[in-house]
């Protein structure tokens, strides 16, 4: 029997008040507090001085929300461990601006810079903060980037499949791999299964596979090429924002954009020679969508969104 995920408690009751710190700085909205305890969770506003955070906090930590520095520059969008992580906007007092990726604190990823060359717009790839425009330049940050990128997601998706085909049974995989049935909640369904069908709905649109579809044996011969010594290994793809040729899911089906973890598709798939002598109705790919709204691979919540089978022979 499938074992129940239990929800995350929160370490105290959540209030709403006002306090003023040590430091002089003041913070108005929600907090925890757990005996003498006081964590900041929730919406709320921090000043210390000229500089301001308004957004959510998380166990203490900014998470999302609109942070005002001393030098008067603004940023708004995620956060992790008080730092610029995700997607973010970051206005310059002088009218510079970068919308885009970041990664602890550095413009990392792909972005879009305004106002840094006679107010024109410049799209492309930053690495750790450093961002060069210059074609050739480019070229090598974008495949620096999605060499990392890549390397990353392709792990975190394949290993999701092995522990898919792995505690898949005769009832077919465990429900956190697929997405809740139905576009409504049932009257007795529990809170957290409305979430994750949310989730499903922002990052990717249907029809999704069911339990009934991925048959514990199909399954595991198929998750057997992914092993280190597989004779027939699979083919893993990473969705980009490009037009990619041979790919088993319609890209047009994917509602955020690729090349930022949250809302990214990986594909793990028969490579063509492999499929085209591979047993009729056997699995020939699976998709599988990142639909957590945490910019943290480690954090990734992989749904599997479609399975292609292995086509009979032409007559």
């Amino acid at each position: 029997e499938e074992e129940e995920e239990e929800e995350e408690k929160l370490p105290g009751e959540q209030l709403d008040g006002e306090f003023i710190f040590q430091d002089g700085s003041t913070y108005k909205g929600q907090y925890l507090k757990n005996g003498e305890d006081v964590l900041l969770h929730g919406r709320g506003t921090l000043c210390s001085g000229p500089e301001a955070f308004q957004g959510t906090f998380e166990k203490g930590l900014y998470k999302y929300g609109r942070y005002t520095s001393c030098n008067g520059a603004v940023y708004k969008g995620n956060f992790r461990q008080n730092l610029f992580h995700g997607m973010g906007e970051y206005n310059w007092p002088d009218g510079r601006a970068y919308k885009g990726i970041w990664k602890d604190g550095k413009m990392h990823g792909r972005g879009q810079f305004l106002n840094f060359i006679m107010g024109e717009q410049i799209s492309g790839f930053c690495l750790e903060g450093d961002f060069k425009s210059a074609p050739l330049e480019q070229s090598g940050a974008r495949s620096a980037f999605l060499d990392v990128y890549e390397a990353e997601c392709g792990a975190s998706a394949t290993a999701a499949v092995r522990d898919l085909a792995s505690r898949t049974g005769a009832r077919g995989p465990p429900r956190k791999f697929l997405v809740p049935p139905g576009e409504a909640p049932a009257p007795d369904e529990k809170p957290a299964i409305a979430v994750e069908r949310a989730l499903v709905a922002d990052a990717v649109l249907g029809p999704f596979p069911e339990a009934g579809e991925v048959l514990q044996e199909a399954v595991q011969a198929f998750a057997a090429g992914l092993a280190e010594d597989a004779e027939k290994p699979l083919a893993v793809t990473v969705y980009r924002e490009s037009p990619q040729s041979g790919l088993h899911l319609d890209a047009k089906r994917l509602r955020l954009p690729q090349l930022q973890y949250v809302g990214q598709a990986v594909e793990v798939a028969l490579p063509p020679e492999v499929a085209r002598d591979a047993e009729p109705g056997s699995l020939a790919a699976m998709v599988l969508v990142n639909v957590s709204k945490e910019y943290d691979i480690a954090l990734a919540n992989w749904k599997l969104v479609h399975v292609e089978r292995v086509p009979p022979p032409a007559e």
